[in-house]
């Protein structure tokens, strides 16, 4: 029987494209949004794995991102947050050789504060398995 690589470039791609159909006006990118994305939008990234005995363990962190110079912008951080934990959580994504399920783990408020932006972080688990 011969052995499935695992293919970090296609989980990326898999979770980050699933993310961009929860909300037409959220989008969501890998490692760095570029500097002209609109609000608000998400950042995937921090990716981990550790073997299992069948797949791999992943976790990765969803950042999202949203305009503090808007008065709403607190509540609309926290929506999203809520949004995307209900979207992610217990979903099992199959995309180019890649099956993944996802958990969600925990949220936080990250400490690197940007002036004018608001920003929450959430870790989810993802258990990986990779086919042909």
């Amino acid at each position: 029987m011969r052995a499935i690589k695992a293919d970090t470039s296609a989980l990326i791609e898999a979770i980050n494209s699933k993310i961009n159909t929860m909300k037409a006006d959220f989008t969501s990118y890998y490692d760095r949004a570029p500097r002209d994305a609109g609000f608000p939008y998400g950042v995937i990234g921090g990716f981990t794995a550790s073997p299992l005995s069948a797949g791999d363990l992943s976790m990765f962190d969803a950042d999202i991102w949203t305009d503090d110079k808007l008065p709403s912008a607190t509540e609309e951080l926290e929506s999203l947050c809520d949004e995307l934990r209900n979207f992610l959580h217990n979903r099992t994504i199959f995309q180019n050789g890649v099956a993944a399920h996802i958990a969600y783990e925990k949220r936080g408020d990250p400490d690197d504060r940007e002036r004018d932006l608001s920003h929450r972080s959430l870790t989810f688990a993802a258990r990986v398995f990779y086919y042909e």
